[in-house]
């Protein structure tokens, strides 16, 4: 059996759609008129008059992966909104105080750079860690977590981003 190369394998053909789908790189190929891709594109236009050609999207994950090896069926951030949180915080025990630092970090985060939802949601869940797998959890006053200071989570958020920009930088260097 041949091997196929991963540059054949980027188009099929849907017979029953009468549909060419193609990714984004074969289609930027196939404009130059010396490239395989043009020769194969317009050979397929001559054979198949009605043959309509569609650009390949992305594929949504199956699985989501987070950076400590958790496997989801789902983006598990995808209901995280700030509404649900406000709500969160407005239900469990001593949630005046989460509140409080949850404003904190959203109206600095929101000053920063306008959109400042990434950065209130590590803070989320770094304040409460169990939240997508038991949010239930917290109603007891006794799993009440320590409050992580919205200033200090800040800071060292900023250190980190700093060090991994230094890091990607020495690797290219």
């Amino acid at each position: 059996m041949a091997k196929i190369s991963k540059r054949e394998m980027n188009y099929r053909i849907d017979f029953t759609k009468m549909t060419l789908i193609m990714t984004a790189d074969f289609a930027d190929r196939a404009y130059d008129p010396t490239t395989e891709e043009y020769e194969i594109l317009t050979r397929l236009k001559k054979d198949f008059p009605d043959l309509k050609v569609e650009r390949k999207t992305h594929r949504t994950p199956s699985k989501y992966k987070t950076k400590s090896g958790e496997e989801y069926t789902h983006n598990q951030f995808k209901d995280l909104t700030y509404k649900r949180m406000e709500k969160f915080l407005s239900r469990i025990p001593n949630g005046e105080a989460f509140q409080k630092e949850y404003e904190c970090v959203k109206d600095f985060a929101t000053d920063l750079n306008g959109n400042g939802y990434t950065m209130v949601r590590k803070w989320f869940v770094a304040q409460f860690p169990n939240f997508r797998k038991d949010p239930i959890f917290y109603l007891n006053k006794a799993n009440s977590p320590e409050l992580i200071s919205g200033v200090a989570f800040l800071n060292s958020e900023s250190n980190t981003s700093e060090t991994e920009e230094a890091e990607e930088l020495a690797e290219v260097a």
